[in-house]
């Protein structure tokens, strides 16, 4: 994780990428997956012990530069193949294609999302997360396309945490 606050929310430091734009219509969004807590009693005494049940979260977002690395989270793996979409690309190949794989596997990196408001952020930092397509690509003539990708927050290292995220922080732009 950059350390806080971050001074340019759009080069966060060494080995961060950026997957392009996100979408301002359809906003990030964190779900959250499991069964909640119960509380098990007996008939002498009806609240002996609350469950603490798996949860499961994720960030759900949508990506709006078609690029094949943002081909790679959606479809799961693949290959970048070069203009003829058959030979592996290059480092001169100046057009590049996206080998659609038969089998989709979810691709674990490290995710890093920056909240700006103003003068303000907030940063949140997964440091492994298993990303996959989510709902459908759709090209409609009346808006912007979007990939919608998901992505599971994992412990990452045998840590027993899935994700930190800050405090509202001041930064100077």
């Amino acid at each position: 994780m950059p350390t806080l606050p971050i001074a340019n929310p759009k080069v966060p430091g060494t080995g961060w990428t950026s997957i392009g734009n996100t979408s301002l219509e359809n906003g990030i969004s964190r779900e959250v997956d499991g069964d909640d807590p119960e509380v098990l009693g007996s008939w002498q005494n009806p609240a002996l012990r609350t469950t603490r049940p798996v949860k499961t979260r994720s960030v759900s977002l949508n990506l709006m530069d078609f690029t094949v690395d943002a081909y790679s989270l959606y479809y799961g793996g693949g290959v970048v193949v070069g203009p003829d979409g058959v030979t592996p690309a290059t480092e001169t190949d100046t057009v590049k294609a996206f080998q659609i794989p038969a089998s989709s596997v979810p691709q674990e990196k490290a995710l890093l999302i920056i909240a700006v408001d103003g003068e303000y952020q907030v940063v949140e930092h997964y440091g492994m997360a298993s990303i996959t397509g989510a709902d459908a690509i759709e090209y409609d003539p009346t808006a912007l396309a979007e990939i919608p990708v998901t992505a599971t927050t994992l412990s990452a290292d045998g840590t027993d945490y899935t994700g930190t995220i800050s405090e509202r922080l001041k930064y100077t732009a």
